[in-house]
């Protein structure tokens, strides 16, 4: 989604981004929805191609609960359904390139960095006024099957299967990159102290403060930081211009401060596309097959029942949105994204868009506080009559309960999930390491939290 206001100023530096180097992933904690009690499910082996089905899925899961309920007339609803549009946009081009083995596939993906954040963080304010809907159930999913692919898939994991030292050009890079770090928190305090207290505005570059923060701590100079420093700067790239695209819908005089640090900043970021396409020489990614951890399934569960033609019927849905005749006013909407919000400093490693809002006290994102919720996993049957608790149409009573060691495992590996340089290590060969996190989105091959 592009506004015109957006176009003017960046006109400069849209070329560039056209072939800019993708993100790696919206690196997660994506909270997986509280039913889903029978852990360890175990799926079969993913492929670059399965997981693009995964993906459509995931956004014809949203399109379905969204539509005939989040009207696409709706001038605040712009930035969700604009988002939608370009995720399916951006996942066919994804296919298309993987198809013919070209760039076409990372041009997609980078326009579905920035689609994500935006889909994500635009339902987290909404869904206060749309409660009940399943919307948050396919974000989480969709956050996981896009983290999965680009921790396997995504440059990073190409540049660490290609190996070796960094070249001159890229040693230059992470220097150059590291000594804009402190321009970026100044520019960034300055555009937070221009947010209103206690508002999304505020909440959102409180998300910039804490990928800033991520960048900074990052001291190294061999591959694996390198390949960390390409995740976190992509990853502020994507969420500041997909916040972008909400905050100059929702909040106008706002955008004014926001649009100065984007166009700053994607003048610096896009130096990363200069060999991206590179790494993938000698590499058929598509060939590879990769295991995941089981949240990955426990995440995704909620949309396999997603059928081909609902696929289909869904795409031509969004395709046929248009935001100029998006012109219609809610009172409702415009309360919920006015509406002044307990907007905390950086309490956790989770960013607005991570948590598919405030996901602390809604797991499933369906608008409803956990407490008050009788239907947690969102599927229509409340949790006293419900025998699938956690949506993957599986009989509670066929499903392998957790074992103890597994639940302790899953509590040490959260505990150890800090992003740290060894971890980046570990996971240097993304083919072979390809989910030891159990964190809903899957570790990045690239930059962990």
């Amino acid at each position: 989604m592009k506004y015109p206001l957006r176009n003017l100023l960046m006109l400069s530096v849209g070329i560039s981004l056209m072939l800019a180097h993708v993100p790696l992933a919206h690196a997660q904690k994506t909270t997986t929805p509280p039913t889903a009690k029978a852990k360890g499910k175990a799926g079969p082996k993913l492929t670059s191609a399965s997981l693009v089905i995964d993906m459509k899925k995931s956004i014809a899961f949203i399109t379905k609960s969204a539509k005939g309920k989040i009207s696409t007339k709706s001038k605040n609803a712009r930035p969700f359904w604009s988002a939608v549009k370009d995720c399916n946009a951006a996942i066919a081009q994804i296919e298309k390139g993987q198809k013919a083995k070209n760039v076409t596939m990372l041009k997609g993906l980078n326009a579905l960095g920035e689609s994500v954040p935006q889909l994500s963080a635009s339902w987290g304010i909404l869904r206060g006024s749309h409660k009940g809907l399943q919307v948050g159930r396919g974000v989480i999913a969709l956050t996981a099957s896009y983290d999965s692919y680009v921790k396997n898939f995504g440059p990073s994991a190409a540049r660490k299967k290609k190996g070796g030292n960094l070249t001159a050009k890229e040693t230059a890079r992470l220097n150059e990159s590291k000594a804009a770090v402190a321009k970026h928190k100044a520019k960034i305090a300055q555009l937070k102290s221009k947010a209103k207290p206690k508002s999304n505005e505020l909440r959102l570059a409180n998300d910039l403060i804490l990928l800033v923060a991520q960048l900074d701590r990052i001291a190294g100079g061999g591959l694996a930081d390198y390949c960390d420093y390409l995740y976190y700067y992509d990853r502020l790239s994507y969420c500041t211009r997909g916040y972008g695209d909400i905050i100059e819908v929702w909040y106008p005089s706002y955008y004014l401060e926001w649009s100065s640090y984007e166009t700053d900043l994607s003048a610096s970021w896009s130096a990363y596309s200069e060999e991206s396409y590179s790494y993938y020489e000698g590499w058929d990614y598509s060939s590879v097959s990769v295991s995941e951890s089981s949240s990955y399934y426990e995440s995704t569960s909620s949309v396999s029942s997603i059928t081909t033609e609902e696929i289909s019927s869904t795409e031509e849905y969004s395709e046929e949105y248009s935001e100029v005749t998006a012109t219609e006013e809610s009172s409702e909407e415009s309360s919920e994204i006015t509406e002044e919000i307990e907007a905390s400093e950086e309490s956790s490693d989770e960013t607005f868009a991570d948590s598919v809002g405030d996901g602390d006290d809604d797991a499933d994102g369906d608008g409803i506080d956990d407490e008050a919720d009788t239907d947690e996993d969102n599927d229509g049957v409340s949790d006293e009559a419900d025998t699938d608790d956690d949506g993957d149409n599986i009989a509670d009573t066929e499903e392998e309960p957790e074992t103890e060691a597994e639940a302790e495992g899953e509590a040490d590996g959260a505990a150890e999930d800090d992003g740290g340089e060894e971890e980046m290590e570990e996971d240097a060969g993304a083919e072979e390491d390809a989910g030891g996190e159990d964190d809903g989105g899957g570790d990045d091959g690239g930059g962990e939290e």
